[in-house]
């Protein structure tokens, strides 16, 4: 024992093991010491829209007649295959599931969400389709115009107001954003959306998942075929129609009239759009 005693190793040993329980005196348990560190790749965001929710853009000659029917005023599975064949996804926002999928370390601190290689283009016509929305729930919520915004303003839905967007995820903490992408209704605008995660000191810009392109958006303008927007019908095989006295999507519009209205009615409005 003695001869043990007098070894190096176990000299070696010995001063190893003082040595972390002085740390742990002084800073507590040794386990923290071996925590990994949060890092900006424990960022994780998705795409999540409510199923059934979005819109779309279709071409002036898109057959309707053969569209299958709805159900209740919704976009059943069979009308959203329908009008992904036919026409382009338009979401009116982007609501996109964030967390921190660190266990413990730091908090992830999420800046600056912004529209970057935004690529502008005249409106176009097109048939405006609506698949209803019926209510979100608690998240942040986004505006961004893309024809003015550096970046994005977070919005209380309740005071109305605009303030600059901030939001800290703790490890394991998850959280929502909705992005309201808004512009002028004389031009449509595509690029990416991006937001700025920073930990540790240290800052990376991040691409943001959107539904309807992955890769970036679409934020297409009907120009002034956007006073007519097209719905599902309360019955199986008929079409609702909101007829509105303005083009813009953002301004509201208290003389905007829904009712019933068959495909040559459709047909009939957009002639008198041109």
């Amino acid at each position: 024992m003695a001869s043990a005693v007098k070894s190096p190793w176990f000299l070696a040993v010995g001063g190893v093991i003082a040595l972390l329980s002085l740390v742990a005196a002084v800073f507590g348990p040794v386990p923290d010491l071996f925590k990994d560190e949060t890092t900006v790749a424990n960022f994780v965001a998705e795409p999540v829209n409510k199923h059934g929710v979005t819109n779309f853009v279709l071409p002036l000659d898109a057959p309707l007649e053969e569209m299958p029917p709805g159900s209740d005023g919704y976009c059943t599975d069979d009308v959203l295959e329908w009008l992904r064949k036919v026409g382009t996804e338009v979401p009116p926002y982007q609501r996109i599931a964030i967390r921190n999928s660190a266990e413990d370390g730091a908090m992830l601190s999420l800046s600056n969400v912004r529209a970057v290689d935004v690529r502008k283009s005249d409106s176009r016509p097109v048939i405006s389709f609506e698949c209803p929305d019926g209510g979100a729930g608690e998240m942040s919520v986004l505006k961004l115009r893309l024809d003015r915004d550096g970046q994005a303003q977070e919005y209380d839905l309740v005071t109305q107001e605009t303030r600059p967007f901030a939001f800290n995820l703790e490890p394991g903490e998850r959280g929502s954003l909705e992005v309201w992408l808004l512009g002028d209704r004389a031009h449509s605008y595509s690029g990416r959306l991006v937001v700025d995660v920073s930990t540790g000191g240290k800052t990376e810009t991040v691409d943001l998942p959107l539904n309807g392109r992955r890769d970036g958006f679409d934020r297409i303008s009907a120009g002034e075929f956007g006073k007519l927007v097209v719905l599902p019908g309360m019955t199986p095989g008929t079409l609702l129609c909101r007829r509105k006295t303005t083009a813009d999507p953002e301004a509201g519009d208290p003389d905007a009239r829904t009712g019933p209205c068959t495909v040559a009615e459709v047909r009939s409005t957009l002639a008198g759009l041109k």
